[in-house]
Protein backbone atom coordinates (compact mmCIF):
# COMPACT_ATOMS: atom_id res chain seq x y z
CA UNK A 1 0.00 0.00 0.00
CA UNK A 2 1.61 3.34 -0.96
CA UNK A 3 2.18 5.88 2.07
CA UNK A 4 3.82 9.09 0.27
CA UNK A 5 1.41 10.66 -2.45
CA UNK A 6 2.62 12.45 -5.12
CA UNK A 7 1.05 15.51 -6.57
CA UNK A 8 1.89 17.72 -9.38
CA UNK A 9 1.51 18.87 -13.10
CA UNK A 10 2.63 16.54 -15.90
CA UNK A 11 3.49 20.07 -18.04
CA UNK A 12 5.43 21.67 -15.04
CA UNK A 13 7.54 18.83 -13.16
CA UNK A 14 6.33 15.46 -14.86
CA UNK A 15 10.32 15.05 -14.98
CA UNK A 16 10.99 15.96 -11.12
CA UNK A 17 7.91 13.94 -9.90
CA UNK A 18 9.58 11.00 -11.73
CA UNK A 19 12.98 10.98 -10.43
CA UNK A 20 11.48 11.78 -6.88
CA UNK A 21 9.37 8.71 -7.27
CA UNK A 22 12.54 6.76 -8.13
CA UNK A 23 14.54 8.24 -5.16
CA UNK A 24 11.93 7.85 -2.68
CA UNK A 25 11.00 4.35 -3.50
CA UNK A 26 14.62 3.10 -3.33
CA UNK A 27 14.95 4.38 0.43
CA UNK A 28 10.82 3.10 1.51
CA UNK A 29 10.24 0.46 -0.58
CA UNK A 30 8.61 -0.57 -4.37
CA UNK A 31 5.35 0.82 -4.19
CA UNK A 32 5.59 2.84 -1.50
CA UNK A 33 4.89 5.82 -3.81
CA UNK A 34 1.33 6.72 -5.36
CA UNK A 35 2.05 8.84 -8.76
CA UNK A 36 -0.80 8.97 -11.20
CA UNK A 37 1.01 8.49 -14.58
CA UNK A 38 1.66 5.36 -13.23
CA UNK A 39 -0.49 3.70 -10.71
CA UNK A 40 -3.77 4.37 -12.48
CA UNK A 41 -4.90 1.58 -14.48
CA UNK A 42 -6.73 2.41 -18.03
CA UNK A 43 -10.73 2.59 -16.99
CA UNK A 44 -10.65 3.03 -13.71
CA UNK A 45 -12.38 6.23 -12.05
CA UNK A 46 -9.38 8.81 -11.97
CA UNK A 47 -11.27 10.68 -8.80
CA UNK A 48 -12.30 7.70 -7.48
CA UNK A 49 -8.74 6.24 -7.19
CA UNK A 50 -6.74 9.41 -6.52
CA UNK A 51 -9.37 10.04 -2.93
CA UNK A 52 -9.10 6.16 -1.99
CA UNK A 53 -5.20 6.64 -2.36
CA UNK A 54 -5.23 10.11 -0.51
CA UNK A 55 -7.42 8.75 2.84
CA UNK A 56 -4.55 5.67 2.59
CA UNK A 57 -1.67 7.87 2.78
CA UNK A 58 0.89 8.84 5.37
CA UNK A 59 1.77 12.36 3.64
CA UNK A 60 1.54 14.24 0.50
CA UNK A 61 4.30 16.12 -1.44
CA UNK A 62 2.56 18.81 -3.94
CA UNK A 63 5.66 19.08 -6.76
CA UNK A 64 5.31 23.05 -7.64
CA UNK A 65 7.57 24.36 -10.73
CA UNK A 66 7.88 27.54 -12.46
CA UNK A 67 4.56 27.16 -14.75
CA UNK A 68 2.48 25.04 -11.59
CA UNK A 69 0.59 28.68 -10.79
CA UNK A 70 0.32 29.83 -14.52
CA UNK A 71 -0.93 26.66 -16.24
CA UNK A 72 -3.76 27.19 -18.27
CA UNK A 73 -6.33 25.89 -20.66
CA UNK A 74 -8.43 27.91 -22.82
CA UNK A 75 -6.71 31.27 -22.13
CA UNK A 76 -7.42 30.71 -17.85
CA UNK A 77 -5.64 29.50 -15.51
CA UNK A 78 -6.42 25.70 -14.60
CA UNK A 79 -6.31 26.30 -11.22
CA UNK A 80 -9.11 28.55 -10.42
CA UNK A 81 -11.38 25.51 -12.30
CA UNK A 82 -13.39 23.88 -9.53
CA UNK A 83 -12.16 20.32 -11.34
CA UNK A 84 -9.02 20.83 -11.75
CA UNK A 85 -7.48 17.38 -10.53
CA UNK A 86 -4.41 19.11 -8.72
CA UNK A 87 -6.67 21.44 -7.25
CA UNK A 88 -8.70 18.54 -6.09
CA UNK A 89 -6.23 16.60 -4.82
CA UNK A 90 -4.59 19.56 -2.56
CA UNK A 91 -8.40 20.32 -1.31
CA UNK A 92 -8.75 16.78 -0.12
CA UNK A 93 -4.77 16.45 0.70
CA UNK A 94 -5.34 19.64 3.41
CA UNK A 95 -9.47 18.69 4.53
CA UNK A 96 -8.06 15.21 5.03
CA UNK A 97 -5.47 16.75 7.83
CA UNK A 98 -2.33 14.48 6.78
CA UNK A 99 0.68 16.35 6.37
CA UNK A 100 0.89 17.93 3.44
CA UNK A 101 4.70 19.36 1.83
CA UNK A 102 5.31 21.31 -1.01
CA UNK A 103 8.08 20.73 -2.61
CA UNK A 104 10.10 23.48 -4.72
CA UNK A 105 11.62 22.41 -8.03
CA UNK A 106 13.16 23.98 -10.72
CA UNK A 107 13.81 26.95 -9.03
CA UNK A 108 10.50 27.48 -8.40
CA UNK A 109 9.29 30.26 -5.58
CA UNK A 110 6.27 29.41 -3.07
CA UNK A 111 3.10 30.86 -4.04
CA UNK A 112 1.42 33.36 -1.79
CA UNK A 113 -1.99 32.66 -0.11
CA UNK A 114 -3.54 35.65 -2.43
CA UNK A 115 -2.90 34.31 -5.60
CA UNK A 116 -4.43 30.79 -4.62
CA UNK A 117 -8.08 29.65 -4.56
CA UNK A 118 -9.65 30.13 -1.17
CA UNK A 119 -9.99 26.22 -0.99
CA UNK A 120 -6.18 25.52 -1.19
CA UNK A 121 -5.22 28.94 0.60
CA UNK A 122 -3.95 26.61 3.76
CA UNK A 123 -0.72 24.99 1.17
CA UNK A 124 0.62 28.22 1.67
CA UNK A 125 1.05 27.65 5.64
CA UNK A 126 2.82 24.63 4.53
CA UNK A 127 7.00 24.77 5.17
CA UNK A 128 8.47 24.12 1.78
CA UNK A 129 11.45 22.35 1.14
CA UNK A 130 13.30 22.87 -2.20
CA UNK A 131 14.55 20.18 -4.51
CA UNK A 132 17.57 21.12 -7.29
CA UNK A 133 19.60 19.56 -9.70
CA UNK A 134 22.84 20.64 -8.27
CA UNK A 135 21.82 19.71 -4.54
CA UNK A 136 20.18 16.60 -5.28
CA UNK A 137 21.73 14.51 -3.39
CA UNK A 138 21.36 16.37 0.18
CA UNK A 139 18.09 18.26 -0.61
CA UNK A 140 16.79 14.34 -0.99
CA UNK A 141 18.16 13.87 2.15
CA UNK A 142 16.75 16.52 4.28
CA UNK A 143 12.90 15.23 2.72
CA UNK A 144 13.51 12.06 3.95
CA UNK A 145 14.13 12.76 7.26
CA UNK A 146 11.15 14.86 7.11
CA UNK A 147 8.90 11.95 5.65
CA UNK A 148 10.61 9.67 8.70
CA UNK A 149 7.89 11.31 11.24
CA UNK A 150 5.25 10.30 9.04
CA UNK A 151 6.52 6.90 7.42
CA UNK A 152 7.29 4.45 10.06
CA UNK A 153 9.41 1.41 9.51
CA UNK A 154 6.21 -0.92 9.58
CA UNK A 155 4.74 1.33 7.02
CA UNK A 156 8.05 0.61 4.81
CA UNK A 157 7.91 -2.72 5.57
CA UNK A 158 4.33 -3.17 4.29
CA UNK A 159 5.62 -1.22 0.67
CA UNK A 160 8.24 -4.25 0.56
CA UNK A 161 10.92 -3.07 2.64
CA UNK A 162 12.90 -0.01 3.18
CA UNK A 163 15.98 0.19 5.67
CA UNK A 164 15.43 2.81 8.25
CA UNK A 165 15.74 6.12 7.13
CA UNK A 166 18.95 6.99 9.70
CA UNK A 167 20.91 3.89 7.94
CA UNK A 168 19.59 5.53 4.51
CA UNK A 169 20.38 9.10 5.38
CA UNK A 170 23.96 8.30 6.64
CA UNK A 171 25.15 6.13 3.17
CA UNK A 172 23.32 9.42 1.76
CA UNK A 173 25.43 11.81 3.96
CA UNK A 174 28.42 9.97 2.79
CA UNK A 175 28.11 10.02 -0.71
CA UNK A 176 27.60 13.60 -0.61
CA UNK A 177 30.61 14.76 2.01
CA UNK A 178 28.66 15.28 5.09
CA UNK A 179 29.62 12.85 7.39
CA UNK A 180 29.83 12.49 11.15
CA UNK A 181 32.83 12.93 13.02
CA UNK A 182 34.64 9.97 14.00
CA UNK A 183 36.41 10.10 17.65
CA UNK A 184 38.79 8.75 19.60
CA UNK A 185 37.56 5.39 21.74
CA UNK A 186 38.49 7.52 25.11
CA UNK A 187 35.58 9.50 24.39
CA UNK A 188 33.03 6.35 24.17
CA UNK A 189 31.50 6.43 27.27
CA UNK A 190 30.96 10.48 27.34
CA UNK A 191 29.61 10.23 23.84
CA UNK A 192 27.11 7.66 24.78
CA UNK A 193 25.70 9.97 27.57
CA UNK A 194 23.84 11.72 24.67
CA UNK A 195 22.60 8.46 22.25
CA UNK A 196 18.91 7.90 22.64
CA UNK A 197 15.54 10.52 22.39
CA UNK A 198 15.41 13.72 23.84
CA UNK A 199 12.55 16.99 23.95
CA UNK A 200 12.92 20.14 24.61
CA UNK A 201 10.55 23.54 24.86
CA UNK A 202 12.30 26.44 22.84
CA UNK A 203 11.53 29.60 22.91
CA UNK A 204 11.89 31.72 19.96
CA UNK A 205 12.73 35.38 19.54
CA UNK A 206 9.76 35.61 16.85
CA UNK A 207 7.00 35.36 19.19
CA UNK A 208 6.82 31.54 18.91
CA UNK A 209 7.73 28.24 21.47
CA UNK A 210 7.26 24.92 20.00
CA UNK A 211 8.46 21.20 21.33
CA UNK A 212 11.95 20.31 19.14
CA UNK A 213 13.03 16.57 19.25
CA UNK A 214 16.73 15.51 18.86
CA UNK A 215 17.33 11.94 18.63
CA UNK A 216 20.70 10.59 18.37
CA UNK A 217 22.45 7.20 17.64
CA UNK A 218 26.25 5.70 17.59
CA UNK A 219 27.14 3.64 15.07
CA UNK A 220 30.68 2.19 14.00
CA UNK A 221 32.29 5.29 16.16
CA UNK A 222 30.17 7.72 14.42
CA UNK A 223 26.95 9.80 15.66
CA UNK A 224 24.04 10.80 13.62
CA UNK A 225 20.63 11.34 14.16
CA UNK A 226 17.83 14.23 13.56
CA UNK A 227 17.47 17.12 15.45
CA UNK A 228 13.99 19.07 14.41
CA UNK A 229 14.13 23.06 14.07
CA UNK A 230 10.53 24.99 13.66
CA UNK A 231 9.10 21.13 14.42
CA UNK A 232 10.70 19.55 11.78
CA UNK A 233 13.40 16.88 11.73
CA UNK A 234 16.71 18.13 10.00
CA UNK A 235 19.80 15.00 9.44
CA UNK A 236 22.81 16.48 11.66
CA UNK A 237 25.75 17.16 9.83
CA UNK A 238 29.47 18.51 10.46
CA UNK A 239 29.06 16.19 14.21
CA UNK A 240 31.73 16.68 16.54
CA UNK A 241 32.59 15.65 20.22
CA UNK A 242 35.04 18.47 21.37
CA UNK A 243 35.71 19.13 24.95
CA UNK A 244 32.86 17.15 26.24
CA UNK A 245 30.33 18.61 24.32
CA UNK A 246 28.71 17.24 20.94
CA UNK A 247 29.05 20.19 18.01
CA UNK A 248 26.55 19.45 15.10
CA UNK A 249 24.74 21.62 12.85
CA UNK A 250 21.23 21.35 10.54
CA UNK A 251 20.01 23.39 7.58
CA UNK A 252 16.24 24.88 6.64
CA UNK A 253 14.96 27.42 4.01
CA UNK A 254 12.48 30.42 4.14
CA UNK A 255 10.74 31.06 1.50
CA UNK A 256 8.63 34.19 1.74
CA UNK A 257 6.52 35.33 -1.65
CA UNK A 258 7.80 35.24 -4.48
CA UNK A 259 11.66 35.66 -2.94
CA UNK A 260 13.97 32.89 -3.95
CA UNK A 261 14.24 30.78 -1.00
CA UNK A 262 17.47 31.42 1.50
CA UNK A 263 19.24 29.08 3.42
CA UNK A 264 19.46 29.14 7.60
CA UNK A 265 22.23 26.74 9.17
CA UNK A 266 21.56 26.29 13.21
CA UNK A 267 24.68 25.25 14.52
CA UNK A 268 24.33 23.67 17.66
CA UNK A 269 26.03 22.51 21.38
CA UNK A 270 25.06 20.25 23.69
CA UNK A 271 26.78 19.92 26.92
CA UNK A 272 25.33 16.39 29.22
CA UNK A 273 24.73 17.74 33.14
CA UNK A 274 23.25 15.13 34.21
CA UNK A 275 20.04 13.61 32.82
CA UNK A 276 19.60 16.55 31.12
CA UNK A 277 21.04 18.63 27.76
CA UNK A 278 22.00 22.04 28.00
CA UNK A 279 21.31 23.20 24.30
CA UNK A 280 22.90 26.55 22.93
CA UNK A 281 21.70 27.27 19.67
CA UNK A 282 22.89 29.75 17.11
CA UNK A 283 20.59 30.75 13.99
CA UNK A 284 23.08 32.22 11.14
CA UNK A 285 21.13 33.90 7.79
CA UNK A 286 22.47 35.84 5.58
CA UNK A 287 26.19 35.82 6.54
CA UNK A 288 25.32 36.95 10.31
CA UNK A 289 24.86 35.19 13.58
CA UNK A 290 21.07 35.46 15.82
CA UNK A 291 22.19 35.86 19.35
CA UNK A 292 21.83 32.46 20.60
CA UNK A 293 19.09 30.45 21.87
CA UNK A 294 19.75 28.53 25.97
CA UNK A 295 17.43 25.84 26.63
CA UNK A 296 17.42 22.37 28.45
CA UNK A 297 16.92 18.74 26.65
CA UNK A 298 15.30 16.08 28.32
CA UNK A 299 14.73 12.22 27.88
CA UNK A 300 11.72 11.23 26.38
Amino acid sequence: MPCLFVSYRREDSAGFAGRLTDALEQRFGVGSVFRDVDDIQPGEDFEAVIERRLHDAKAVLVLIGPGWLAASAAGERRLDHPQDFVRREIELALGSGRPVVPILVGGASMPEATVLPASIRGLSNRHALSLGDASWAADRMRLEAVLAQWVKPADAARSRGAGRLLGAAAATLAAVGLGAWLWGAGAQDEVQAIVGSWHAEVRYPWNLSLEETYDFELRDGRIEGLASFLGMPRVVEAVEWRDGRLHFLTRSEVVAGEAQASELVQHYELTPDGGELQVRLEIQRNGGRDPPLEFVARRR
